[in-house]
């Protein structure tokens, strides 16, 4: 059965790699990419959560990320209708509201307090740009460090698990740069992305070199300082 279910998680993945070129080529508007999209990462989020369910009995240990990996993608889909339906049923606190069910805080505060949690609780960080993005879909800041938060907690993810996070991370940084054009972080985050997890280094120097040219702030510029060098090598090399 668990074979089948990875079937099924790889046929969901090539379908969105699909779906991109599809976008990149004109073939579908951009509204319609991000329905579809965001079905197949409902869907996908499902899939890994019974595949993890299958396999706990497994004696091969799982890497700590995963499951928190697999947290992060099931917020994803429950901005989709459905998981917020069973977390309502399940008696489970959305992110942004008080435990009355009412509205807690406002946009602003939302994004300060995924701020604060980037590096000590990023599945939390990602379930508050979540909430931002319920309201404002076209938020440039609550898109780029959603993905990126996203991007790094699937480092240690099993390869299905990791697939889904990273195209998910990949296609909304490209969004957020198409929203807010001057707006450098997600031209940094995605040129760090291509590097560190996709090995693209061609691909990596393109958005670095956006990003340095748009004078990042410290706290971004400080990660591409780290690999610039690395970058450059890498494409010397290829050349």
């Amino acid at each position: 059965m668990t074979e089948n279910l990875r079937d099924e998680l790889e046929f969901l993945l090539n379908s969105l790699r699909d779906l991109e070129k599809e976008r990149d080529a004109g073939d579908i508007d951009d509204v319609d990419f991000a329905t579809i999209r965001d079905g197949y990462v409902a869907r996908a989020a499902a899939l890994s959560r019974e595949i993890e369910g299958l396999e706990q009995s497994s004696p091969r240990p799982k890497p700590k990320w995963t499951q928190r990996i697999v947290a992060s993608l099931v917020v994803l889909s429950m901005g989709l209708g459905g998981g917020v339906l069973l977390a309502q049923n399940s008696g489970q606190r959305l992110p942004g509201e008080t435990f009355t069910g009412g509205i807690e805080q406002s946009t602003s505060t939302l994004l300060a307090s995924a701020r604060q949690l980037n590096f000590s609780d990023p599945v939390r960080s990602i379930e508050l740009y979540s909430e931002v993005l319920k309201v404002e879909p076209d938020h440039p800041e609550a898109l780029t460090y959603r993905s990126w938060m996203l991007a790094l907690t699937s480092r240690d993810a099993e390869t299905a698990v990791k697939q889904i996070a990273l195209t998910t991370a990949v296609t909304d940084l490209i969004r957020a740069q198409r929203i807010d054009p001057s707006y450098p972080d997600p031209y940094c985050f995605l040129g760090i992305v291509y590097f560190r997890f996709l090995e693209q280094a061609s691909l990596a120097k393109q958005q670095l070199d956006v990003c340095s040219s748009m004078n990042p702030p410290a706290s971004v510029s400080s990660f591409v300082n780290a690999i610039v060098d690395e970058v450059n090598a890498a494409v010397e090399r290829q050349n």
